[in-house]
């Protein structure tokens, strides 16, 4: 009888361990290795995402598969405030690529699978690290993280912009921080990674700036909230056309459980100049939905274009370019004279200082040259931090 009862069971743990490695092989194959952290390719014709902070300051964008294939990629954009950035490989196609996640996929207790290059061991043989664990916590807010799912399989540096999977093969989103009390950056079981839903909602922006920035919505200049006895109650509307008393139970689609959640909600969403924020509301006891205009969030830092200019004879001329700076790549060069910027006719250092002060990282500073030899030409510098 006990044999009897033993040939399906392990017939069975036979077929669950070949679905196993077959899976394994199928979400290896869309892995790579950035840097010394991760990211995953989620089209055919090669788009790469992974975090910002594994992208920034590096020189070399060589990407590196699990079968020890590198292939040389260039930015197509990033996000530095919630930590997203896109690559593309050129002259490629048909790679296999992870497919996002739906909404629906993120339930609380199922099962997760994390790859990654954590402390760059796999730096040695180029071989990624495949992790499990369980979905802890659905679409929360943790800071500037406003899209995020929490999960419990191992994760630590060097897993950064690498997968996070269902069961399915599906793309849940790609790990960026551990969570600890220590503050040593060491695996705590506390995961986040970056929803599907957000990194969707970017992509398309991401994959058109140009190697430049992609902004975050911002909650509305001037507005104060308060946990309230019904919820999230709105105490001064700012610029919005909220009212005092508002109580907050939806913003962008998403619950309203807390300020710190509503305030995250409010920047969850990529900027456009026409976008707006949905929002329901209630107020003296009925529901309303309103469309609220989204400011743009300011990317923090600096804004910097490596210009120095000086005011000689009427003439507002470049006194010094900095190394490596955006005015540099630009080919810009000492001596030439600046007719305008961003449309705005220079005679004076103030005129060059009203053109330049309201610009933020991520903006473009467009200005009209005169080399010395009279040719004119224009001449658009991207301002990153410094």
């Amino acid at each position: 009888m006990i044999s009897h009862f033993c040939l399906p069971l392990v017939a069975g743990e036979a077929i669950e361990r070949n679905q196993d490695r077959s899976l394994a092989q199928r979400l290896l194959a869309t892995y790579v290795f950035v840097g010394s952290g991760s990211g995953v390719v989620v089209s055919p014709d090669g788009l790469i995402l992974t975090n910002h902070h594994v992208i920034d300051d590096l020189d070399d964008l060589t990407i590196r598969f699990a079968n020890g294939v590198s292939r040389k990629s260039v930015l197509l954009g990033t996000d530095p405030i919630g930590d997203i950035a896109v690559l593309r490989l050129t002259d490629v196609k048909d790679l296999p690529f992870a497919e996002f996640a739906d909404a629906d996929a993120m339930h609380v207790g199922v099962d997760v699978i994390a790859i990654g290059n954590p402390f760059g061991l796999g730096d040695l043989d180029d071989t990624p690290t495949y992790t499990t664990g369980v979905l802890s916590a659905a679409r929360v807010v943790r800071g500037d993280y406003t899209d995020v799912i929490q999960g419990d399989a191992p994760v630590n540096p060097g897993n950064s912009g690498g997968p996070l999977f269902d069961r399915q093969g599906k793309l849940l989103g790609i790990n960026g921080q551990i969570r600890t009390v220590s503050g040593f950056r060491v695996n705590s079981g506390i995961g986040l990674a970056i929803a599907s839903t957000q990194l969707s909602a970017f992509l398309p922006l991401l994959k058109d700036a140009d190697g430049g920035y992609v902004h975050h919505t911002a909650p509305p200049k001037g507005i104060e909230l308060k946990a309230g006895s019904d919820g999230v109650e709105v105490v001064k509307p700012g610029s919005s056309p909220l009212s005092a008393g508002d109580i907050l139970l939806q913003i962008a689609n998403r619950p309203a459980v807390s300020v710190a959640t509503a305030m995250g909600l409010f920047s969850s969403l990529p900027y456009r100049s026409d976008a707006t924020i949905p929002v329901v509301i209630r107020r003296n006891g009925e529901e309303h939905r309103l469309n609220i205009p989204a400011a743009r969030q300011t990317i923090p830092g600096r804004p910097y274009h490596g210009i120095e200019i000086d005011e000689r004879g009427g003439r507002i001329v470049i006194d010094h370019i900095d190394e490596e700076s955006p005015a540099e790549k630009e080919k810009l060069v000492k001596g030439v004279t600046v007719v305008s910027a961003n449309g705005r006719e220079l005679k004076r250092k103030i005129d060059w200082l009203k053109a330049v002060v309201p610009l933020e990282i991520g903006d473009v500073l467009k200005i009209d040259v005169r080399d010395a030899d009279g040719t004119e030409r224009s001449v658009s510098i991207r301002l990153r931090p410094r």
